[in-house]
């Protein structure tokens, strides 16, 4: 894609950042101290530059060999050497383009679309990659590393819309590092090129839209895998209260993989955690004094006026959420929990449930996120300045 893009993108700052709907810069590998890996097309055709100009035109037939030497990168073939460069850009020609990268660390290859930025980190010894693709590709991509390959269209949409204007909303998370956004669950998960044609359509049939708050503001799309039957507020999980994300009580999700847990911890271990948090060592020398039950979402276990964030014991001990009762058992505690993830917004599954049951993306859209509005991108302007 792209096409007659390729002389605008020679050693420019790394363009189009944040001042397009339409491309975005994702920093892939993120974190991963890539020192060396290949570089083949997929699909189309590519022209490689340098900080002096076109290099060289690339198809499938032909393999590139990228490796971090002085601060610099040194590109070859299987039979010649290119010499080293600064900064390296494959920029591909047509309207669909895609290519392989696969690190000489790893046996994996993957595949992502449209163009591929190089540079030297600026302060370690390894590269920083950048995937400078439109974002409909991105979306599909994040969609299908998100949530699989067997949700129904109709959550594929959904799930599109939210992906979307999460990144939009996060798009400036990475711009100290020369990038929009990266490929891990920091920002959204995103591994490759999808396979599945159906996640593809549903980013390009919702192409543009993204979600709103009444201030015409892009939402926090929040999103995890199962809320237990009862979602959170914001402020029960982070600082900010939002109005649009309000408790909801899910019944779609009860039934689903992840709707219960259960996680057995020592009781000398829990007993210790408690009392290193301030609850009176006599109190918990009973069972009664040990187990806890949430009648619904709770943020603070107390009791004896010390509180401990339910979302903190959640981090300490790596549970699946913060919503659990305690019930001792022995020389045992056991954790019996509902949901897996923070539980502000969308739930995954009760979505997919939903969908699978005929509702539309819209009506499952806002069961979950309160008195928001779906919005064509190209639009967003014109609202804000008439608001």
């Amino acid at each position: 894609m792209l096409k007659g893009l390729a002389t605008l993108f020679v050693f420019t700052t790394l363009m189009l950042q944040s001042t397009s709907a339409d491309i975005i810069n994702i920093g892939i590998y993120h974190n991963s101290k890539i020192t060396a890996f290949n570089f083949q097309p997929a699909e189309g055709s590519y022209t490689v530059f340098t900080e002096h100009g076109k290099l060289l035109e690339i198809d499938n037939t032909t393999s590139l060999n990228l490796k971090f030497s002085n601060n610099k990168v040194s590109i070859k073939s299987n039979t010649k050497d290119y010499g080293t460069f600064k900064k390296v850009r494959f920029i591909g020609k047509g309207w669909k383009n895609s290519f392989k990268v696969k690190p000489n660390s790893s046996k994996r290859v993957k595949v992502y679309e449209d163009n591929l930025f190089v540079t030297p980190h600026n302060y370690y010894s390894y590269f920083q990659l950048i995937n400078n693709i439109e974002i409909d590709n991105y979306v599909a991509g994040v969609v299908e590393s998100e949530v699989g390959r067997s949700p129904p269209p109709e959550y594929f949409k959904l799930q599109a819309i939210i992906c979307r204007t999460y990144a939009l909303k996060n798009i400036k998370r990475h711009e100290g590092e020369g990038f929009s956004l990266c490929d891990k669950v920091h920002c959204q998960a995103y591994n490759q090129k999808p396979k599945s044609e159906l996640i593809k359509k549903a980013a390009i049939e919702t192409n543009n839209i993204v979600i709103v708050d009444s201030d015409i503001d892009l939402i926090v799309a929040t999103f995890y895998s199962n809320c237990g039957g009862e979602t959170a507020k914001s402020e029960e999980v982070w600082r900010q209260k939002l109005y649009y994300l309000r408790t909801v009580k899910d019944t779609f999700c009860l039934h689903e993989n992840n709707a219960v847990w259960e996680k057995k911890i020592p009781k000398e271990k829990w007993t210790n955690y408690l009392i290193n948090k301030g609850f009176p060592k006599g109190s918990l020398q009973e069972e009664c004094g040990v187990e806890y039950f949430q009648n619904c979402r709770e943020q603070f276990f107390e009791d004896q006026n010390v509180q401990i964030k339910f979302t903190q014991i959640r981090s300490d001990f790596r549970l699946k959420s913060a919503q659990f009762d305690v019930i001792p058992n022995g020389n045992y505690v056991t954790l019996k929990g509902k949901g897996f993830g923070h539980g502000v917004g969308l739930c995954q599954e009760g979505a997919m449930k939903m969908a699978k049951s005929g509702y539309t993306y819209g009506e499952i859209l806002h069961f979950y996120y309160k008195n928001v509005h779906m919005i064509n991108l190209e639009s967003l302007s014109f609202f804000k300045a008439d608001y």
